[in-house]
């Protein structure tokens, strides 16, 4: 199947390992990996994620610093929800060729996807957006409950690549968002939630972050903006 996948996209990846392609482009990484669906084995889907390779190894169990990208199902739902469900095809049986389906899918939003993310600022601001971004008709992964913990990556990026546009924008949400209760959670602040994925990635990488951590106190100072 992973050499149909490669036929399909037109693009030769760096590597093939089982069910994942990864294909390198300057310091992203996008991994395309096919997968079967954990309770209904006679499906599978497929779905791209970017990340940042200068952060990989110390944020591997974090799910790295990266995004998700997803495509429409097959029914053609292009208006993801907060967290849509991943599209699904029949898995071929014995030795049947793709469904039409999945390789009319895999040809048109396999290569967007694998191009979505340009660059590690690109990859900073796509982790700040509130919702879902959409280019060519695929979208980031970017639902309500992972905010706090994808702006501190993306700090945490920042300062890992010594981007100051890319911090200022995330301090700026930070200090417009940091009172909110975060969903679910009304005794929980949105900077609490901050500060505590920055002192998790802080210690999983060396990278000072001593700022953000304070900010789970009572009255915390805002960092200040580079």
């Amino acid at each position: 199947m992973t050499e149909q996948f490669v036929e399909l996209l037109g693009m030769a990846p760096a590597s093939i390992d089982g069910g994942e392609l990864e294909f390198v482009r300057g310091s992203l990484c996008a991994t395309l990996s096919i997968w079967k669906d954990r309770y209904d084995r006679s499906l599978f889907g497929w779905m791209v994620h970017t990340n940042y390779t200068g952060l990989g190894e110390r944020m591997d169990g974090f799910g790295g610093v990266g995004i998700r990208i997803g495509h429409p199902s097959p029914s053609g739902d292009a208006g993801p929800t907060d967290i849509p469900s991943a599209a699904c095809y029949p898995w071929p049986v014995g030795s049947a060729p793709l469904a039409f389906e999945v390789t009319a899918g895999v040809a048109h939003y396999g290569p967007p996807s694998l191009r979505f993310v340009r660059d590690s600022h690109d990859l900073g601001l796509l982790l700040l957006a509130d919702t879902h971004v959409h280019r060519d008709e695929v979208w980031s992964f970017a639902p309500a409950n992972n905010e706090p913990g994808r702006l501190a990556k993306a700090i945490l990026l920042a300062r890992q690549c010594g981007d100051q546009d890319l911090e200022r924008a995330a301090l700026a949400k930070l200090r417009n968002r940091g009172e909110e209760r975060v969903l679910r959670r009304p005794d929980y602040l949105f900077r609490q939630a901050v500060a505590d994925w920055s002192r998790q990635y802080a210690n999983a990488t060396g990278i000072d972050l001593s700022d953000l951590a304070k900010l789970k106190g009572k009255r915390p100072q805002y960092p200040e903006t580079p």
